[in-house]
C-alpha cells in the first residue's frame, strides 16, 4: 500500500476570485516527497457558468476538486482530505507522467 500523501503547500496559480463563495481557480499542491499537482478547484455554484463559458452541455474535461469555498482554510481542508483518501491517489493521478508512445516499427 502506498504511503499517505503529505501536503507541504497549497497555492493559487490564478488570481483569487473576488467572491470566494462562488468561483473557480487553478491551484498547485506541493507534496513532501517533492512532487506536485496542479488542478482546478470550483465551488458548486460555479459549475453552471463554467459550462456556459466553454459552450459545453456536459462536464467532461480536466478533473476539478469541488470545495465549499475558495478561502485558504477550506482549500487546505479539502486538499488534506484528498491526500488522505486512497493514500493520495488522486493528487498523484492528476499529474501522472505519461509514457511516450513507441515509434512505429520500434522493437521491444
Amino acid at each position: 500500500m502506498a504511503a499517505i500523501a503529505r501536503v507541504s503547500a497549497v497555492e493559487f496559480l490564478s488570481p483569487e476570485p473576488p467572491d470566494p463563495d462562488c468561483g473557480s481557480a487553478e491551484i498547485r499542491v506541493d507534496l513532501e516527497d517533492g512532487s506536485h499537482s496542479t488542478f482546478r478547484v470550483m465551488t458548486p455554484s460555479s459549475v453552471g457558468p463554467a459550462m456556459n463559458e466553454a459552450g459545453r452541455d456536459c462536464a467532461f474535461g480536466a478533473p476539478a476538486l469541488f470545495v465549499r469555498s475558495l478561502r485558504r482554510e477550506d482549500l487546505v481542508r479539502a486538499v488534506g482530505k484528498m491526500a488522505a483518501h486512497m493514500s493520495g491517489f488522486w493528487l498523484r493521478y492528476y499529474n501522472s507522467k505519461k509514457v511516450p508512445a513507441r515509434k512505429r516499427g520500434a522493437r521491444k
